[in-house]
């Protein structure tokens, strides 16, 4: 196994235990509640996610923590505010 796979490994057993829980809740559900099989199919979907995008989440996970996040949209900005400026002088 390698050493990025063994990364990825305890999110993808994440995700295949939500996959479980959200079948779980949905079955448990039987159509009787709206609302456990809407919460099963969240966590299903969720689950999903997470055992085919495993070794992405913690990289997603720490560029939103991280201060650098808003930096794209912070550019655009600098250069739309830069060509209105040149724009009208």
């Amino acid at each position: 196994m390698s050493v990025r796979t063994h990364r990825h490994l305890p999110w993808r057993v994440g995700g295949l235990s939500l996959m479980a829980a959200g079948c779980a809740s949905a079955a448990i559900g039987d159509g009787a509640s709206a609302m456990w099989s809407l919460a099963g199919f969240v966590l299903a979907i969720v689950g999903l996610v997470l055992v085919v995008q495993g070794g992405r989440v913690p990289l997603a996970l720490r560029v939103e923590r991280s201060r650098h996040r808003e930096l794209p949209m912070a550019i655009h900005a600098r250069r739309l505010a830069d060509r209105l400026t040149r724009s009208r002088g």
